[in-house]
């Protein structure tokens, strides 16, 4: 009896292995597309960030020239080429805080603040940066 129950059921055996072999594959198929994926979002977040934090350092450069030459200077948009753009604005008196704030990418959004201390020689200001920060 048992030997016509095996010999009616001859494939089962395989058609499961192969089931479950199929399944393991899917699953680690699945598992390395996630790996893949997130991987991929930490390097483009990785490369907004630095995106952005050159942005801002260019802005603040451009804020420093803009302080030396007028100490009355107090704010700027500027919009690049390629869709990037900063917003600056300074207040305070001695020593002056810088605001920047950096649309990189179009989409990718990040503040940073700066001090400066402004000393004259004669008829030359010259900027001291004393802190630079991501806000």
């Amino acid at each position: 009896m048992i030997k016509n129950f095996l010999k009616t059921q001859k494939g089962s055996i395989a058609l499961i292995s192969i089931l479950v072999i199929a399944a393991f594959s899917l699953i680690l198929a699945v598992g390395m597309s996630e790996v893949n994926i997130s991987t991929s979002y930490q390097y483009l977040n990785n490369t907004a960030n630095t995106g952005g934090y050159y942005l801002a350092e260019a802005c603040l450069e451009e804020s420093i020239i803009r302080l030396e030459e007028d100490s009355s200077f107090s704010a700027e948009s500027l919009a690049f080429s390629n869709g990037d753009s900063c917003t600056v604005s300074v207040t305070g008196v001695n020593p002056k805080t810088v605001a920047i704030s950096t649309t990189y990418a179009t989409d990718y959004l990040q503040n940073f603040q700066a001090t400066l201390e402004l000393s004259t020689n004669g008829q030359v200001t010259n900027a001291t940066l004393s802190n630079w920060q991501e806000i």
